[in-house]
């Protein structure tokens, strides 16, 4: 990821393909940070944003050609949604969920999930889910021409302003856990709650709640087996996407920061009373401050740089991946998570040391990156990621799969 780190290295080969689309990714991060403070105040359901995504051939980017996508690796749609983040991490959330969901189906490899991988590139579909629900999964019930789906499904990223849910499901007779897709405007299709929170307020991450929702054959996408089976590693692959992916936002968000806070130190911020410099921008605790900071985000992009290419890595192994394999991946996405929670939080604070107290002006808005940030950072705690870590390390612990390792 280095190409598009706030310092860049020149010595990094560029690829055609990411170039362009971190270019596209540029031209959408313009327009919404143009009115990123007046939308993230309203908190209405980012409607409009998904729309511009759309229009800029975004949601069919990580598509496989073969369904008649654009193909771009997964890898870029991790950048495309780095790039966007800087602006607006609480879209660059729902999109790179979206990829997320994408890579699932692609791994499910039926003909169920081929079908709507076609019709989410010839649409241009976006997809959200309600992910691991602790309350337990809805259920399936069979009925006379089909099936229904009934529960509470928790709370989706995006679920309001979305095309498609991807869900788990249990099948009220056999125990199985299924793997299906519901068209997000059905009938009996609730989204619930306000979603009237510190940061991360355009994600739309409102609750769902299923009261008999009819579904096909055809939108049963896999039999993942009894519920309570333990998966094969390579089964196990799509929460190590979404930890990546908090990563990655964790990282979007910091620089975002430090890239908004230098703007402000250049045109605003003044030296100190006692300082014996004429200009801020040669103010030493200021340059120290943002040396400290960048060198961090710097590492940091380079973790998540070996957490990607590790856990792609672990899918080309398919069903020749071992334990282990996975293990070692898992506790180097769980590094990345962990650095990035220190890291970005505390870029996001100390931006104010670093620009002055004028800066703390509300029509500024400089702390919305520290709030997206606090929000990010909550979605599971990361004590237990340094436990796992820990334990893989002094104890040689396999992580067992979950919702959340």
């Amino acid at each position: 990821m280095s190409g598009l780190d706030l310092v860049p290295d020149p010595s990094v080969e560029r690829d055609p393909e990411l170039l362009h689309w971190t270019g596209v990714a540029a031209e959408v991060a313009a327009k919404l940070r143009a009115d990123v403070v007046e939308r993230d105040a309203a908190n209405l359901a980012p409607h409009a944003e998904v729309a511009l995504l759309r229009a800029h051939g975004l949601l069919a980017l990580t598509v496989p050609e073969e369904f008649g996508g654009t193909g771009a690796a997964w890898r870029v749609g991790l950048q495309v949604s780095r790039v966007i983040g800087r602006a607006d991490t609480s879209i660059a959330h729902i999109l790179a969920y979206h990829y997320a969901w994408l890579r699932v189906l692609e791994h499910l490899g039926t003909p169920e999930a081929d079908r709507q991988l076609r019709e989410t590139a010839a649409l241009g579909l976006l997809w959200a889910s309600p992910g691991h629900n602790r309350a337990g999964f809805p259920k399936l019930i069979p009925v006379e021409g089909g099936h229904v789906v009934t529960g509470d499904s928790g709370f989706a990223t995006g679920a309001p302003v979305c095309d498609r849910i991807f869900t788990r499901v249990v099948h009220a007779e056999t125990g199985h856990a299924l793997a299906v897709v519901l068209d997000a405007a059905a009938d009996g299709i609730a989204y619930t709650g306000d979603w009237d929170v510190l940061g991360q307020r355009l994600t739309a991450s409102r609750e769902i709640t299923l009261t008999d929702v009819e579904i096909s054959d055809e939108a049963i996408l896999a039999d993942l087996g009894p519920l309570q089976a333990p998966p094969e590693p390579h089964q196990a692959l799509g929460v190590l996407n979404f930890q990546l992916i908090f990563g990655v936002l964790h990282l979007a968000a910091a620089e975002g920061a430090l890239l908004e806070a230098a703007a402000y130190t250049r045109a605003h911020t003044r030296p100190w009373y006692h300082s014996l410099v004429e200009k801020a921008t040669d103010e030493p605790f200021i340059l120290q401050g943002y040396g400290v900071h960048v060198a961090r985000l710097q590492a940091l992009s380079a973790l998540a740089d070996r957490a990607e290419h590790a856990l792609a890595w672990l899918y080309a192994r398919g069903a020749a991946a071992t334990p282990a394999d996975r293990a070692s991946v898992a506790e180097t996405v769980a590094s990345l998570k962990i650095t990035s929670t220190e890291a970005a939080l505390a870029a996001s604070s100390a931006l104010f040391d670093l620009t002055g107290a004028r800066s703390t002006a509300t029509t500024h808005a400089l702390g919305r990156f520290w709030r997206d940030l606090r929000t990010l950072t909550l979605h599971d705690p990361v004590a237990y990621k340094q436990h796992e870590l820990g334990a893989y390390f002094l104890n040689a612990e396999f992580p067992v799969a979950s919702g959340y390792r």
